[in-house]
């Protein structure tokens, strides 16, 4: 048989197990044998003895060594430790240190002297040492003398000393040991001021009082959308006040104010009953029309839905929610769309709210009207305050009004004169479908109705000593015949639209008669003639007072 396993020397005669010399004949360093075999002789050792020959003998302490080696090394440093303690106290005692750990608030004083302590007390307060207001949502920072708390450094610093000082020395060790791992808090000295605290209280409550929301409704994907109320809550001052008092340092210890916050509940804290009326409310476009009357200019605007929805609050009543225009918000809108004009113009909120509001109820357009504001005009050369009221459109007398101590007779160039509002010559709601035009050059007049010609008239306006005066002025009044004494005239179907001076007013009629019965100006017409009003045959002034109504805009120009 071979033996398969790789490397293996097959055996043979000559490496055959042989016996070991005799130990002392290995000793003998005369003994050589000659006739061993070549090979080298294989000697069978126990495993185990192979084992023990690598390891060595052994050897270790004994139990007995192992324990006083240990009860000596732990001797060794409890006495280092008790050493390191006692020279800590001692440290502390002789320099009079305030013991490691003690602290006021986030203030540490450990390991400074009294002194130490109380400039780093008073810097730290002086710097805005501050305590955290909180509502739970929201959170501020004051100062604790806003609420009447003053911090006395020198008193809080000797009571940060006598933290480990003064008492028996294992108390005194204990206390440094104990504040060594674990800190010791301070409660600080504060002075406390009853009053200051109840002012400073009220003060803050402005900012920490939050008011409570009503139910509402909003525009969320196209339709209208009940929003639940929202509470809110004030500040208790009394019930704040008493938990100061009973422990004012707590506050600059801790940190933190302690605050009893009230609840306040919503007036309404549901709306969907209003979400009806407030779809009907939206169910037609709203087209605000801006008109200016004097230009005759229409501006239009859409308002969307989201923007209507804004004005809208919520009230109720013994029949439950309902959709109302919150007045407020509706003339802020009116204010913001006026800012939009240009010119100094714009809208008067409360004159227009209510014509914007009631157009929203009916499902009409609204009509507001454009407002003017006062001017100055600057004299030039060759101007008198007759010829200055021609150019501005102002009766001279209304001029002379807004500027008290001018001389009429004596204006100079250069000189800055203040003009009255154009709005003021229209005193009554203005007639925006309705219009009179007058031409002093053409010596025409001409009625438009909804921006179209219905009317068109030859008229006789006043002569030059006597001239009419141009401008935007409106149908004052309807009087079927009136009486002019000073010129023995009687005028039918007289239609007022401007005081040529206090008192006095001119306007359309038709042919005056004298007291005899004798009709004027009939072969004149399409010239000058009157003094100052505007004169129309007798069928032409019936057919204008008939059709203008009280408050129609009258311009005319030169």
């Amino acid at each position: 048989m071979f033996d398969t396993r790789p490397n293996r020397p097959q055996r043979s005669e000559r490496t055959r197990a042989v016996p070991m010399p005799d130990r002392t004949q290995m000793g003998d360093p005369a003994y050589y044998p000659e006739d061993q075999p070549t090979a080298p002789a294989i000697r069978e050792v126990d495993p185990r003895s192979r084992q023990r020959m690598r390891r060595g003998p052994r050897r270790g302490l004994t139990p007995r060594a192992i324990i006083v080696g240990s009860i000596a090394g732990f001797s060794v440093f409890a006495i280092l430790g008790v050493l390191m303690i006692v020279g800590a106290y001692l440290y502390f005692q002789i320099f009079e240190l305030i013991v490691p750990g003690v602290h006021v608030g986030s203030i540490r004083l450990g390991g400074q002297t009294r002194q130490e302590a109380t400039q780093k007390l008073s810097e730290a307060w002086s710097g805005g040492q501050g305590v955290l207001l909180s509502d739970g949502e929201q959170n501020w920072v004051a100062s604790p003398a806003d609420f009447g708390m003053t911090l006395d450094p020198q008193g809080t610093a000797e009571r940060a000393y006598d933290v480990g000082h003064g008492g028996p020395i294992f108390d005194e060790f204990f206390t440094l040991f104990d504040s060594t791992a674990y800190g010791t808090s301070v409660t600080p000295m504060v002075a406390f001021d009853e009053a200051k605290t109840r002012e400073g209280l009220t003060t803050w409550a402005q900012t920490l009082n939050r008011v409570p929301q009503d139910a509402s409704i909003k525009i969320e994907n196209g339709q209208v959308v009940a929003v639940p109320g929202v509470q809110g809550y004030g500040l208790n001052v009394d019930a704040t006040l008493l938990v100061i008092a009973s422990d004012p340092a707590a506050a600059i210890s801790n940190g933190y104010l302690p605050l009893v916050l009230d609840p306040v509940a919503p007036r309404i804290s549901d709306a969907s009953g209003a979400v009806a009326e407030a779809q009907a409310l939206l169910a037609n476009p709203l087209i605000v029309d801006a008109y200016d009357p004097i230009s005759d200019q229409h501006l239009n605007w859409k308002v969307e839905p989201p923007t209507i929805v804004s004005w809208l609050g919520v009230e109720t009543n013994e029949t439950g929610p309902h959709a109302v225009v919150q007045a407020d918000r509706l003339s802020a809108w009116i204010t913001e769309m006026g800012g939009s004009l240009t010119d100094g113009r714009f809208l008067n909120a409360e004159q227009s709210a209510p014509e914007l509001e009631a157009a929203l109820h009916e499902g009409r357009s609204a009509m507001l009207i454009v407002k003017h504001p006062p001017t100055t005009y600057t004299v030039e050369g060759g101007d008198t305050l007759t010829r200055v009221a021609w150019k501005v459109g102002i009766p001279y007398w209304r001029i002379l009004d807004v500027n008290p101590g001018l001389d009429a007779n004596g204006i100079n160039p250069g000189q800055v004169i203040n003009i009255p509002s154009k709005d003021d010559l229209l005193p009554l709601p203005v007639v925006p479908s309705k219009r009179i035009v007058v031409s002093m050059t053409d010596q025409h007049a001409w009625a438009y109705e909804n921006g179209q010609q219905v009317y068109d008239f030859v008229i006789s306006t006043g002569i030059d000593r006597s001239p009419t005066q141009p401008g935007i002025f409106q149908v004052q009044s309807h009087e079927a015949s009136v009486y002019a004494p000073q010129w023995d005239l009687t005028m039918p179907n007289f239609l007022a639209i401007y005081e040529a001076w206090p008192g006095f007013f001119n306007g359309f009629h038709g042919l005056p008669t004298l007291s005899g019965g004798q009709l004027l100006w009939r072969e004149v017409l399409g010239r000058p003639a009157s003094y100052g009003c505007i004169i129309l045959d007798l069928d032409d002034g019936q057919t204008l007072y008939d059709w203008a109504q009280d408050g129609t805009v009258v311009e005319i120009r030169e």
